[in-house]
């Protein structure tokens, strides 16, 4: 009887090079990641792995096993999803990691949906930036994330989500104190302002940087953080000029308590994947993709009727 088990161990062992993220992945412990593979070395009367201080390598009858593993893997997916007679009921726990952009949109209808077509599927929900999301992606923490566009060193699949302009955002009383003779809101007013922003290594802060480089300004006195639920606090509260996804604040709009500045400051606008690994679950999380995109899609579009249907400038 095959031991399915020490080639599931093997395989999450061998990709993420590292038995304690194999076993965080697999829910279990170190010790017991070192047993199977142990027990499946001698049950093949094989060595499957080398180990160093520092790097775990397949031996050529590992690197074998390992593809029989992956392949092994996702027939069991095949059979649970086959044997279930529909993937609706498939029981599955779905570590999900999301930027908060997201959480400000559509992440709510998501759930919803995935609770009403997949009663039996539970996400596990993790907020946090994109840089965080995709080690945790990729040391098996997270099963799928919606991130920004980035670079992935690892198997992954991608799926295009979302795009978010930014917008320049103001409250009210922050408005009182600004008068430009164009009422155009433009570079140069924004380098005598105080910009609450996400952080100067992120891409909207450098994106905005590279323009000024451009045209030879200096950068202003900023504010930021990771929290946009933070920023849109700061911003609501007068403290300076929100460099923010608009959509993401269309309720505050409405309720008047954020203002967009009319202004020539364009800047690019950044955009979302889902990313999953492959593996285990993978066939719910292929499904998950496609409706993450259909969700985003149809909500983007709401969004931007709902944006472009109001005024919602300061002047």
């Amino acid at each position: 009887m095959l031991n399915y088990k020490g080639l599931e161990t093997l395989y999450w062992v061998a990709r993420f090079n590292s038995f304690n993220k194999a076993a965080t992945h697999l829910n279990t412990t170190q010790s017991s990641v070192s047993q199977r593979i142990s027990a499946l070395e001698a049950e093949l009367n094989i060595k499957l792995l080398n180990r160093t201080p520092r790097y775990i390598h397949l031996t050529d009858k590992g690197k074998i096993a390992f593809k029989y593993a992956e392949k092994f893997i996702l027939l069991n997916d095949e059979f649970l999803s086959t044997i279930a007679g529909s993937e609706n009921h498939i029981e599955s726990t779905i570590r999900l990691g999301t930027s908060e952009t997201i959480v400000h949109t559509w992440l709510v209808e998501f759930i919803d949906v995935i609770y009403r077509e997949y009663p039996y599927i539970t996400l596990d929900i993790i907020i946090n930036i994109t840089p965080v999301l995709k080690e945790m992606l990729k040391n098996g923490e997270l099963d799928m994330v919606f991130m920004l566009d980035h670079t992935c060193d690892f198997d992954c699949v991608q799926h295009p989500l979302c795009s978010f302009e930014q917008g320049l955002l103001v409250s009210s009383s922050f408005g009182k104190n600004f008068q430009s003779k164009s009422k155009v809101f433009n570079f140069r007013d924004l380098t005598r302002s105080t910009i609450i922003s996400y952080p100067k290594n992120t891409h909207p802060y450098l994106d905005l940087k590279q323009q000024l480089n451009q045209l030879k300004l200096l950068e202003p006195k900023t504010i930021t953080s990771y929290s946009l639920t933070t920023l849109i606090k700061m911003t609501e509260e007068g403290m300076g000029v929100g460099l923010l996804p608009h959509y993401s604040v269309l309720k505050e709009l409405r309720e008047k308590k954020l203002y967009l500045l009319p202004t020539d400051v364009h800047l690019k606008p950044y955009h979302f994947l889902c990313v999953y690994t492959l593996g285990s679950d993978e066939s719910v999380k292929h499904n998950l993709a496609d409706l993450a995109v259909n969700v985003s899609n149809k909500a983007m579009s709401k969004l931007s009727q709902q944006f472009n249907s109001e005024d919602f400038y300061l002047f």
